[in-house]
């Protein structure tokens, strides 16, 4: 009986108390998930930033072979990165396989190539039988980082 009295009297107020630290215990377990996702998605931000940052201090040097009459092709060094490209060397890999091309001794280096305008032009020349493909590869300082390499195969 006593028990019964006891709950008559303070049933409500511990109910009540079990109610108020559930919704205290939820609110805490919400909050730290908020705060969890919350911190997610600002280191996601910041390298999304950083990324960008990154990109905007590269350069892309990649060169292009366009023909310039009968056995005549002029191969053009571009730039199409966000940064200049300083001190840009090339590379003519397997020179001595080559069959049929005639090249300059020597290609470059070039000082500075600039994003989207500036290139560089070297000339070939081609016989009959000559080689299809010509290995290169393509050396550059930017301000993301010096001797920054790209190999490229391009067709003759």
């Amino acid at each position: 009986m006593y028990f019964i009295e006891w709950i008559k009297e303070w049933g409500d107020f511990v109910l009540t108390s079990f109610g108020i630290m559930g919704g205290l215990f939820m609110y805490f377990r919400h909050d730290k998930k908020i705060n969890q996702q919350e911190k997610l998605l600002n280191d996601l931000q910041i390298g999304q930033y950083r990324k960008e940052e990154d990109q905007e201090k590269q350069a892309q040097v990649a060169c292009n072979i366009v023909s310039d009459g009968k056995g005549s092709k002029r191969v053009y060094f571009y730039n199409s990165g966000l940064a200049d490209a300083r001190n840009v060397r090339i590379e003519i890999l397997d020179r001595n396989s080559l069959k049929g091309v005639i090249i300059n001794d020597k290609w470059g280096p070039y000082d500075l190539i600039t994003p989207r305008n500036g290139r560089r032009e070297e000339r070939i020349h081609l016989s009959e039988g000559h080689t299809k493909v010509l290995n290169l590869r393509i050396t550059w300082d930017d301000e993301f980082g010096n001797n920054r390499t790209i190999l490229q195969s391009p067709q003759l």
